[in-house]
């Protein structure tokens, strides 16, 4: 299935997972420290994770360990509508708990000054890493059809 894996991918990735986990902890560190009973902390994550790793791969393709895999290219442009169908589903929910009110039940301890700021930054960011993740997928999704037929017609990745 991977074809041609080599030290240099393997390091690639890695680095790259390592860097996708930082941006998770200083994107998050505020609600964790601030709002540890958010109830988006792992869809706040996987948005920030596919965000990330869509647009490198969309990017970096040739770079990474599904250049030559065309099997897991197609099963991920198969996949596509359904991790969008997904996302979205999150959104929406997210949507719900914000105007149900239900931030402000659950910051009792946080003073109102700190409230505001953290629902703003909050919403923004989680708007931002969902929408993000959603274009990224729709252009990785591209982005792969185009490598497989690259590939198919021995024109490069």
């Amino acid at each position: 299935m991977f074809k041609n894996v080599d030290a240099k991918l393997l390091a690639i990735e890695g680095i790259s997972l390592l860097m996708t986990a930082i941006v998770v902890v200083v994107v998050m560190y505020p609600i964790w420290t601030q709002f540890p009973e958010y109830k988006f902390n792992w869809t706040n994550i996987i948005y920030i994770a596919a965000f990330l790793t869509f647009a490198r791969y969309t990017f970096l393709l040739r770079y990474t360990l599904i250049a030559q895999a065309q099997n897991v290219k197609i099963a991920f442009i198969l996949l596509t509508l359904i991790i969008i169908l997904g996302l979205i589903t999150q959104i929406q929910d997210f949507n719900v708990w914000i105007d149900a009110g239900d931030p402000e039940r659950l910051m009792p301890l946080v003073p109102q000054s700190k409230r505001d700021g953290l629902l703003s930054y909050i919403k923004s960011e989680f708007f931002f890493f969902a929408v993000g993740a959603i274009v990224a997928s729709v252009f990785l999704s591209g982005r792969l059809m185009m490598s497989v037929w690259r590939t198919r017609n021995k024109e490069g990745v």
